[in-house]
């Protein structure tokens, strides 16, 4: 059985394994009565990811293109919906895609430039989540009445933002890989385990120079690709309006924009919970809490992001399925090419 075909059906395995448990987990009676209660809502809760995920896919055609100008903008979503789908389903942190895109994208670009360039991307997807925690921050004064606790709070999430901003540039501005690699050389018994992934001495350096180039020498890619990253966590706002409008509460934009921030915010620092249990709904009942609504409207709210999520694992697990892999060489310099 060819690689391509194994992997195809490790992924599936792995994904409708997760998605029986998750179904289970809420029991399928409970999915179909809040579908219910949703309503055709759920068609526009569908339809604003769809929105988000072309967005996002647009900032990676940015930076794929900016080089590779063979990359066909179909093939840079259909690869963003399965990464994300991967990446909803992976224990622990949410990260599972990334190697799957590099996989996907190396029989296009090479090795060297598909790492690169899948890299930059989760590094600027990073950098728009601090930047979208900021825009939070900033609307706080605009949507709830500041006391001491949301002071702290505020203060909090500024701090953990600005840093974030600054690592993130500096990283884009002298490279991330090597960076890693120094890091990871100071824990113990770390040599051994490079030693096997079998890196060799000039993959750091041509991976790092490309991640560079794109921040010092290709700026309106750089900030295009973030702008439009930007648009789409706002865009992605549009989920809580429709979901709390689909039982009779209106809520404003902003509002909108602060509990997508605030949750958004908790599941990134509890990103080692296996597939963030629990931490959606909390974050969501305490945020529902600060606005004033009832307490059981945020775990309502958290369900529906599930089932939210839930179709889109499905459609990103049936584009893997059916997305074909050309076969590929490797030259002398050790690139990789198409046949």
């Amino acid at each position: 059985m060819k690689i391509e075909k194994k992997v195809k059906i490790f992924f599936l395995l792995v994904g409708f394994f997760v998605l029986a448990f998750l179904v289970n987990e809420y029991s399928f009676a409970s999915v179909i009565i809040n579908i219910g209660k949703t309503g055709w809502w759920f068609l526009a809760i569908i339809g604003t990811w769809l929105i988000v995920y072309l967005l996002n896919s647009i900032a990676f055609y940015f930076i794929l293109n900016v080089r590779n100008k063979r990359i066909p903008f179909k093939e840079v979503l259909s690869v963003s919906l399965s990464g994300f789908a991967i990446n909803y389903i992976t224990p622990g942190i949410n990260l599972g895609g990334e190697p799957y895109k590099i996989w996907a994208l190396k029989n296009k670009i090479g090795l060297h430039s598909s790492i690169a360039s899948v890299v930059l991307y989760t590094m600027l997807h990073f950098l728009s989540s601090f930047g979208f925690w900021m825009i939070g921050i900033i609307i706080i004064p605009f949507t709830v009445p500041l006391n001491t606790e949301l002071k702290f709070i505020s203060v909090i999430i500024l701090v953990i933002s600005t840093a974030g901003i600054i690592f993130f540039l500096s990283r884009h501005k002298n490279g991330i890989i090597h960076w890693l690699l120094r890091s990871i050389h100071k824990i113990p018994f770390s040599q051994k385990i490079i030693s096997r992934l079998g890196i060799k001495d000039e993959t750091p350096g041509i991976i790092d120079q490309q991640i560079v180039d794109l921040y010092n020498n290709q700026k309106k890619y750089f900030y295009g690709s973030l702008l439009v990253e930007l648009i789409a966590r706002i865009t992605a706002s549009l989920e809580f309006i429709f979901i709390l409008w689909s039982i009779g509460i209106q809520i404003s934009f902003t509002e909108a924009i602060l509990i997508n921030a605030f949750s958004s915010l908790l599941i990134n620092l509890f990103f080692f919970i296996p597939m963030t249990l629990g931490v959606r709904e909390g974050s969501l009942f305490f945020i529902m809490d600060l606005l004033k609504y009832s307490h059981g409207i945020g775990v309502y709210v958290g369900l529906i992001n599930r089932l939210r999520e839930l179709f889109w694992i499905l459609v990103g697990l049936i584009i893997i399925q059916f997305r074909k892999h050309k076969p590929i060489k490797e030259d002398n310099v050790g690139t990789i090419e198409i046949l």
